[in-house]
């Protein structure tokens, strides 16, 4: 799996790595809940690890607590 450099986190590059975690095509609106997607907590946890490897923390739990794009951007770019 391809872990990305901290200079390359970005919104886009969010949503697309959201998008092979659901394994759908289909376009995220960055407000709706990630588990009406099909996300689930395997899938939170993998990513939460993803980030801690890029020097990013961000648990399990805060991604889990809200589970948005939005959410969730805001939460990387807060850490970076």
């Amino acid at each position: 799996m391809d872990i990305a450099e901290k200079t390359d986190l970005s919104p886009e590059w969010l949503a697309a790595r959201v998008q092979k975690m659901i394994e759908d095509e289909c376009e995220i609106e960055p407000g709706e809940n990630l588990v009406l997607y099909g996300l689930d907590s395997i899938a939170v946890m993998t990513f939460s690890s993803e980030l801690k490897q890029m020097g990013i923390e961000a648990s399990f739990e805060e991604l889990a607590r809200e589970p948005t794009l939005d959410n969730w951007w805001a939460l990387i770019a807060s850490r970076m």
